[in-house]
This record gives structure tokens, C-alpha cells and sequence, in this order.
């Protein structure tokens, strides 16, 4: 958004200098920046009180603390990946690696009731 933002401002305060270069480069750039901004999916989690909310690019997953036996974190060389196991069995992949350390994930869940699993 601030590359948006900063490409904007360049090509109006070019405009007057050189407006075929700002037709030629900025507005392309412009479009690029646009698009990248409109399509780029979001991922990620966010802990609330009750529930956890996976966003992933299927949409949004909304799972209640109550329905979570425990987060599995298992090490895949320097990262961590991160899985809610629910009492039906289910998991639910948390759609990012943590990277280098999980401990902040891990001192969240716990302080949420839920309990931390490693393989």
C-alpha cells in the first residue's frame, strides 16, 4: 500500500516534467502495485477469546478454544509448523511456518487453556 502510495505521488509530481515517462513507466507500475494489493491473499491466525480464527486461502476457518484437544508444533529444520487437533480428531494446518522460534505461539495457547504438543 505504500509502494501504491509512494508511485502515486512520484507520477503526480512528475506529470508537469515528463508525462510521457510517467504514461510509460508509472502507470504500469501503478496497475502492478493495484493488482498485487486486490489479489494477494491473506494468511494468517488470530486468537480471540473463545475461538481462533485460521485464515487460509480457502477463506476463514473459525474454531472455539473448546473444540481444540491441542496445538502440535513439529520442527521442520530451522521452522516450526503449527497444527490445532481438535477432539473429533480433525486438524486444522496453521498456514504459516514459525520461524525461528514458536515460543510465542506456544506461551499464547497456553495462557488460552490450550494445551502444547510436540512429535
Amino acid at each position: 500500500m505504500m509502494a501504491f502510495c509512494g508511485i502515486s505521488l512520484l507520477a503526480a509530481f512528475l506529470w508537469e516534467a515528463a508525462s510521457g515517462y510517467v504514461i510509460l513507466l508509472f502507470i504500469p507500475a501503478l496497475a502492478l502495485c493495484f493488482y498485487q494489493m486486490t489479489l494477494t491473499p491473506v494468511y494468517g491466525l488470530k486468537i480471540a477469546l473463545g475461538r481462533w480464527t485460521v485464515m487460509t486461502e480457502q477463506g476463514d476457518r473459525i474454531v472455539a478454544s473448546e473444540e481444540i484437544a491441542y496445538l502440535r508444533i513439529t520442527q521442520a529444520g530451522r521452522a516450526a509448523h503449527a497444527t490445532l487437533v481438535l477432539r473429533d480428531g480433525k486438524e486444522v494446518a496453521i498456514p504459516f511456518d514459525l520461524s525461528p522460534d514458536p515460543l510465542e505461539l506456544i506461551q499464547i495457547s497456553t495462557e488460552c487453556g490450550v494445551p502444547v504438543r510436540t512429535r
